[in-house]
């Protein structure tokens, strides 16, 4: 038996366990005191255990001190710091029993040491951690942080709870946090529903009216995340509270000076309309008033064949009125289109005459159309009428003459993946600054004296590209030219109609 017991104790690694004489001599020495301590045992065998202590402990007596102690209580336990073989010291759990023979008398003591001093490193970090913590949390004075057991009781609280919602401590721990919801969210069942989704979700977040000690009540957002170990057991809640009542008065303020803004915009811009369109109306009434007093005038004179002349002019001066119309419906995104699939490059090659006489003889008209079966989805009617308002854009820009470039071609785009036609109209004339360009799409805004635009063609140019799912480029160079480019969606040419 006694064989069992010394293999037994020779076998254990993780305790330094060996004998000593009455007068502190080791006379056993088993595996673990030599890992633990560096000794093998015929370094240690018949020296004094004092070996193990520190200087300072030895000067204070401390070895004959333990032995004192195990020899009239039969028993030493305590914490210090030993010394190893190699001079490094380690934290140690010591237990130090006396030995008796079974006539009663001391024949020696079992020295028991166990290194605990990563232990005590470990608790040192996770008291260092939860102090950290403790001073995070107590340092945040505008939210409030408190903690929850697994019930939803509060177990912490910090000063910014204490400020958001009034409650001191001693009045809120142990308290459900229920008590921080107000009837309405009671009732409504959100505080159980909390803890549950929580629980299962790992964090669950909310607004609701928040309750304080007074009795008032506040916008609350509110998170809870629940506090699981690594074996997914739960061990209460982290809930965190704040205060969106401020944030949602800034907002309402903001949306009603946002409506007011927009009621103003509105009745600018309605002056802006009087002022650039109404010249032009007007001078498109007097010509159609011009055209039929004529003709009331040549009926009443009998010279009936003068009448059509003047008849004729009255309805140009009503197609006038007609294009104006549609300008402004198309600077307001509000007029009906008729897309369809439309050949790019014979729109274009088709109105080259008409784009040089509108442009006149001393500019001249480049056009380098794409490859064959370019194909866009949009009106035709309205994207001729876009070119020519590009065109004699671009010849108000080169007074004294110069090149207006038109060019077509297929490109991809990198947002959406889908095929696009670029349509390029570009001149070489006065160019625009930073400053007008930022507001060239801007509507009623012009260049142009008064009395001679409307300041709706870009406007207007801009809003039937967007409304056919397109889009709009444009650079300018003072003094060097101004290029535009609009992408349009491409289609599949459309399939030939079989003959009969």
């Amino acid at each position: 038996m006694e064989d069992r017991f010394e293999l037994l104790v020779h076998s254990v690694v993780d305790y330094a366990i060996y004998m000593l004489d009455t007068d502190g001599y080791i006379t056993s020495w088993n595996k673990g005191a030599q890992q633990i301590k560096g000794y093998s045992a015929h370094e240690v065998m018949g020296r004094h255990f004092s070996i193990f202590y520190t200087d300072e402990d030895r000067a204070a007596g401390a070895p004959a001190k333990a032995l004192s102690v195990a020899r009239a209580e039969g028993r030493f336990n305590g914490e210090a710091w030993r010394v190893r073989r190699d001079g490094s010291r380690f934290l140690a759990l010591v237990a130090i029993d006396a030995v008796h023979n079974r006539q009663g008398n001391l024949i020696g003591f079992a020295k028991i040491t166990r290194d605990i001093t990563e232990r005590r490193e470990t608790v040192a970090r996770l008291e260092e951690s939860e102090r950290r913590f403790r001073l995070f949390v107590e340092g945040v004075p505008d939210v409030a942080i408190c903690m929850l057991d697994v019930c939803g009781r509060v177990r912490h609280w910090n000063a910014g709870a204490r400020r958001l919602c009034g409650y001191d401590s001693e009045d809120i721990i142990g308290e459900p946090f229920a008590t921080l919801f107000a009837e309405s969210s009671r009732k409504a069942e959100l505080v159980d529903k909390l803890l549950c989704e929580a629980a299962g979700a790992g964090i669950r977040e909310v607004e609701h009216q928040g309750l304080r000690k007074d009795g008032s009540c506040f916008v609350a957002h509110t998170s809870l995340r629940a506090l699981k170990d690594t074996g997914g057991e739960l061990h209460g809640y982290a809930f965190i509270i704040r205060d969106l009542s401020e944030r949602r008065a800034t907002e309402n303020e903001l949306l009603a000076t946002r409506e007011q803004l927009l009621q103003s915009q509105k009745l600018d811009a309605l002056g802006q309309l009087t002022g650039g369109v109404a010249h032009d109306f007007n001078n498109i009434l007097q010509a159609i008033t011009g055209g039929l007093e004529m003709a009331s005038l040549r009926l009443a004179r009998g010279e009936s064949d003068k009448v059509q002349y003047h008849l004729d002019s009255a309805v140009q001066s009503v197609q006038r009125a007609m294009h104006l119309t549609r300008r402004l419906l198309a600077f307001a995104r509000r007029q009906p289109l008729m897309p369809s699939c439309v050949d790019l490059n014979e729109l274009v090659t088709s109105m080259a005459d008409l784009l040089e006489r509108t442009v006149g003889a001393r500019i001249g008209v480049d056009i380098k159309p794409g490859p064959a079966n370019l194909y866009v989805f949009c009106d035709a009617s309205q994207l001729e009428t876009v070119l020519l308002s590009l065109a004699i854009n671009g010849r108000d820009a080169m007074p004294q003459g110069g090149l207006l470039s038109i060019s077509t071609q297929l490109a991809n785009s990198d947002t959406d993946g889908k095929d696009y036609a670029r349509l390029v109209v570009s001149d070489n004339g006065s160019g625009m600054s930073r400053e007008t360009m930022a507001r060239a799409f801007e509507p009623f805004f012009t260049t142009k004296p008064q009395g001679q635009g409307t300041g709706l063609g870009l406007s207007m140019i801009d809003g039937f590209v967007r409304q056919s799912s397109g889009a709009i480029h444009m650079e300018s160079t003072l003094g060097e030219g101004t290029r535009v480019e609009i992408l349009l969606p491409a289609c599949e040419p459309p399939s030939p109609v079989p003959a009969a």
